[in-house]
């Protein structure tokens, strides 16, 4: 084979590894697009009037843009502020629970050698196979008994007593650091409680990333509890609080998409924010086993 024929074969192979990128990276950004387009759609019309919503084809910038439907969000007995504010506070007390009794679990399931601490953790995963189905009316029956029904409680509490998937992950986080860094940081007299905080909790920064956001969502979108646990119209979370006002506004999809609006804009500011972590989590495998 020549030089020249040498030349022309690399090339070919070069041009259909560029090829076979290019194809890829379409059909990444066509499934993106479609991912998204009905967010693009709900966003336009929540600055609809009510008769233009399903206007085909489809006007994506809104001929006569109104306001309309987010003021009818603050016109109801009680203000979509304060089912904000609500969301607001159950997620933020779930979340400080979470990283405190997943981070002090994992590392203590990690790093401090104990009698049965292998036996222990097998058995919160355990936990993990149990369907919500079934643990649901018990946990309702103990809540009711203490006084928790019709309470911001019953929402966060689960959460903040350490949830088996974020003591997972958490441990998986600490069971990579090396035992030489924590070696060094006895031999420098440090205690577990300051080895924890101090070492370990700045090398995990990624995963804590990742399991906030996760529970995040999982709390700011949570309908269950809320369906089941709340009374009171001022003490409604948004999706709750949503779901409600899409009933009472059944034929005012301007509104409807007003409030969906409202309900998905922090998780989308949050991912923004915390992509950076969360990809690298991803890339170091955090969630390996």
């Amino acid at each position: 084979m020549t030089q020249s024929e040498k030349m022309k074969r690399k090339q070919r192979a070069k041009a259909l590894r560029i090829g076979k990128r290019t194809l890829l990276s379409l059909l990444i950004w066509a499934g993106g697009l479609i991912m998204v387009f009905p967010f693009f759609w709900m966003l336009s019309a929540s600055f609809k009037g009510m008769n233009s919503v399903f206007v085909f084809p489809i006007e994506w910038i809104p001929k006569e843009p109104t306001l309309r439907g987010y003021v009818l969000l603050f016109d109801g007995t009680v203000s979509f502020v304060t089912f904000f504010l609500n969301s607001v506070k159950v997620t933020v007390l779930a979340l400080v629970g979470t990283f405190f009794s997943c981070t002090l679990a994992g590392y203590a399931y990690a790093k401090i050698n104990f009698v049965g601490r292998n036996k222990f953790f097998l058995m919160k995963l355990m936990t993990t196979m149990l369907p919500a189905l079934v643990t649901l009316l018990p946990t309702f029956i103990v809540y009711s008994r203490i006084g928790l029904v019709d309470s911001h409680m019953a929402l966060w509490m689960p959460a903040a007593f350490g949830g088996a998937f974020g003591v997972f992950i958490m441990r998986q986080a600490f069971v990579g650091l090396p035992s030489d860094l924590m070696d060094a940081s006895k031999i420098d007299g440090a205690s577990h409680p300051r080895i924890y905080w101090s070492v370990a909790i700045p090398n995990v920064k990624p995963y804590i990333a990742t399991l906030l956001f996760m529970y995040f969502i999982w709390t700011w979108n949570d309908y269950e509890k809320p369906l089941l646990y709340l009374r009171s119209e001022r003490l409604f979370t948004m999706p709750f609080a949503v779901k409600y006002f899409a009933d009472d506004q059944s034929q005012n999809y301007p509104a409807i998409m007003a409030a969906n609006v409202c309900m998905l804009t922090p998780i989308i500011v949050l991912f923004f924010a915390a992509q950076k972590f969360f990809v690298a989590s991803l890339v170091t495998s955090g969630i390996k086993s």
